[in-house]
């Protein structure tokens, strides 16, 4: 009895805080009920995360439930903006915080989103940090200008900035402002109707190689060259027809090349070192070999390789990954690799999980490299060609093309190789 006059008279109160707590109650077990996700984790888990930070103007990524490297700072970012710890995971303090800035009926300002901060266009400079510089920092990267993303805007990212501005007639001032932000923002589609779009087929030949059809100076220094090795070119004429292309694709086949009948930095080299051997009169076995490629070449990685070298001057286009597009590094090698019937994931970091995983010694033409820049693990990813070359789609100023993995910049970049083609 005692029990029951008392449970009466107290219930309307702890009614009345039941109320009040119903919200905050509902949106701790929202929080709790995601798990901690981090980089590398996929599911729907990522696509909430996605989805919030990109409302909150975080996030510029694809929604494709991957935790890959741009969620991973726009989560630090995020982090930054709320004082919580810059760790890149979402545990449950980062989820509650997600969950209230992007409720509709937040009153503070400390849940005001960088989407509503924009509408001022922050302006950023040396000492600056946070999540405007996220922002900067990643456009520079999309355009080609090498800076870590760490939302500090230092002495590099001043630098790339005072380029960009050199670069596309701005004042140079290494601040950025509504202008500078703006140019970056649209860089792509300014690019766009400065060029025509390459909806065409692509040319017969790539730029930069002797090929059949062509003739002069060069052309007869490759039939000398040929014929001092025993392969029959028709004649030193300087004309490159159908007998030079079949001696050069013998030569090719012979050095364990792509024989298709291109003549680049590839088999000039490998020319120069036949020349050399045979000078020599070196009967040791294996000294014909080149330095790498040790082992034949099938004819789908010939193929691949012939096919991507087609492309070789095709411009850089974020996210790009079809000739009309332009290409960016993952999606140029997607594209070569399912015109040959081999389907690949979109990103670099997907595609280094396909395949079997070689050293570098173990290389043949064909086969994908990947390069960290910026820190980020296998952000980068080519086409090897042979004999140290690869080939990529690389900057919007470079576009796709030929680079040496010997290179100080590539060299120090190398993380490994995958092969697909056995």
């Amino acid at each position: 009895m005692f029990l029951s006059k008392f449970n009466r008279k107290i219930s309307p109160a702890f009614a009345g805080l039941a109320v009040l707590a119903v919200p905050a109650f509902s949106q701790a077990v929202q929080a709790q009920s995601q798990p901690v996700i981090h980089y590398g984790n996929r599911g729907p888990a990522v696509k909430t995360a996605e989805n919030s930070l990109r409302r909150l103007g975080y996030y510029h990524g694809a929604i494709d439930s991957v935790f890959g490297p741009e969620l991973l700072f726009a989560v630090k970012a995020f982090q930054d903006h709320y004082g919580l710890t810059q760790d890149g995971t979402i545990g449950a303090l980062t989820w509650r915080k997600l969950d209230a800035a992007s409720s509709p009926h937040r009153a503070s300002s400390d849940h005001v989103s960088p989407t509503v901060e924009a509408s001022h266009v922050p302006t950023v400079r040396l000492g600056s940090h946070g999540p405007a510089v996220f922002h900067v920092q990643h456009l520079l990267n999309r355009d080609g200008y090498h800076v870590k993303i760490d939302g500090q805007y230092g002495p590099a990212t001043y630098a790339a900035v005072r380029k960009f501005q050199a670069s596309h007639g701005l004042r140079v001032v290494g601040i950025c402002g509504p202008s500078t932000l703006n140019a970056l923002e649209h860089v792509d589609s300014h690019s766009n109707s400065a060029s025509a779009k390459m909806e065409a087929p692509p040319p017969k030949f790539p730029p930069g190689y002797l090929h059949e059809g062509d003739s002069g100076a060069s052309v007869k220094t490759l039939q000398e060259d040929l014929t001092k090795l025993g392969y029959s070119t028709g004649g030193t004429d300087g004309h490159f027809g159908p007998m030079t292309l079949n001696a050069v694709e013998s030569f090719q086949r012979a050095q364990r090349l792509p024989a298709h009948g291109l003549v680049g930095s590839l088999t000039w080299n490998a020319l120069r070192r036949a020349l050399a051997t045979k000078t020599k009169g070196s009967t040791r076995a294996g000294a014909n070999e080149p330095l790498s490629n040790r082992g034949s070449v099938s004819p789908t990685a010939s193929a691949v390789v012939g096919l991507a070298m087609k492309y070789d001057g095709y411009r850089y286009t974020w996210g790009g990954n079809t000739p009309a597009s332009g290409f960016d590094c993952s999606g140029f090698v997607q594209w070569v690799y399912s015109r040959v019937g081999i389907s690949l994931p979109r990103t670099s970091y997907a595609q280094w999980n396909v395949g079997t995983h070689i050293s570098e010694a173990q290389l043949q033409p064909g086969d994908l490299v990947f390069f960290t820049t910026d820190g980020v693990f296998a952000n980068h990813v080519g086409i090897y060609l042979g004999n140290g070359e690869f080939i990529s789609a690389a900057t919007p100023s470079q576009g796709v093309v030929v680079q040496s993995l010997n290179s100080p910049f590539f060299g120090q970049a190398y993380d490994g190789a995958v092969q697909l083609i056995q």
